[in-house]
């Protein structure tokens, strides 16, 4: 119960910002939520809950943690060595990890630029452009989001060692990244989806949104996306790669999340990805 005051409080600035735009019942069903929270050390904590948002069944699952007290890092295995995210952020010795970006599914080759330990990888391509509009980037212990076009790429990483372009980005200051998203597919169906931001006060989340599983978790529009970055109090967010890749993985639980790829609500169809974003 204390917990579930705290993560209130800590709502409060969010729902703020976000006047009305979300339903009242949607804040009040996301605060009132048992996120069923657990330690995986050094202060980070993963929860999942089941929740009647946007008129709809919602399940999502969350890692969270104080960017200081661990390193993040984008592992990109690239095409040979692809595989599951949990199999990916095991051999590399992360305690926790998220699924990464856009990849070609027949060949397993990633489509996004990424720079992982200060080598550049393919440019991100032209089929990626109605969606990719931003950079993840990490220095040390530091985690930055930016909206920028690819031209941008080699300025903006300058002085970060890990970089993933991605998109679209969510939020930005605390506000929608746009007052009014595309109506295409992508954009306005629900899907399952997955997306990494921040805090103002230095704490990072990883969250995945489980979806195409009417009655448990249907997933979300890219606006509903960006909703839910808001009630989590995050002031700079990015979608990453979602559908079937999205997946929510810890050395404690084992996967949190419901990966669609084996068309089951349990936790065993996850895909095989070529690159990831892991703590440790």
């Amino acid at each position: 119960m204390k917990r579930r005051f705290l993560l209130i409080l800590a709502l409060l600035p969010s729902i703020v910002l976000f006047a009305g735009t979300p339903e009242k019942a949607d804040t009040d069903a996301f605060a009132a939520a048992d996120w069923h929270w657990q330690d995986i050390g050094r202060g980070a904590q993963c929860g999942f809950a089941q929740i009647h948002l946007f008129d709809s069944e919602q399940f999502i699952s969350v890692i969270r943690y104080k960017a200081r007290r661990w390193k993040t890092d984008i592992v990109d295995a690239q095409m040979a060595l692809a595989d599951s995210t949990e199999a990916l952020a095991r051999l590399h010795g992360g305690i926790a990890a998220i699924n990464g970006n856009y990849f070609n599914m027949k060949t397993l080759a990633g489509t996004t630029y990424i720079k992982d330990a200060g080598k550049r990888t393919a440019p991100t391509t032209a089929s990626e452009l109605f969606r990719v509009d931003g950079l993840l980037a990490l220095r040390g212990k530091k985690m930055d989001i930016f909206r920028c076009d690819t031209s941008e790429y080699a300025a903006v990483t300058r002085r970060h060692k890990e970089a993933m372009a991605a998109g679209p980005v969510l939020l930005l200051d605390g506000k929608e990244a746009k007052e009014q998203w595309p109506e295409s597919g992508f954009f306005s169906k629900r899907h399952p989806r997955t997306l990494v931001g921040k805090t103002s006060d230095g704490w990072i989340y990883l969250i995945v949104i489980d979806g195409r599983f009417p009655g448990q978790g249907i997933g979300t529009t890219i606006h509903e996306t960006a909703m839910v970055a808001h009630l989590f109090g995050l002031c700079d967010a990015i979608n990453l790669d979602g559908g079937g890749s999205s997946t929510l993985w810890t050395n404690e639980t084992g996967v949190l999340s419901h990966p669609y790829d084996n068309r089951r609500f349990d936790h065993y169809g996850q895909r095989r990805v070529p690159n990831i974003i892991l703590i440790r």
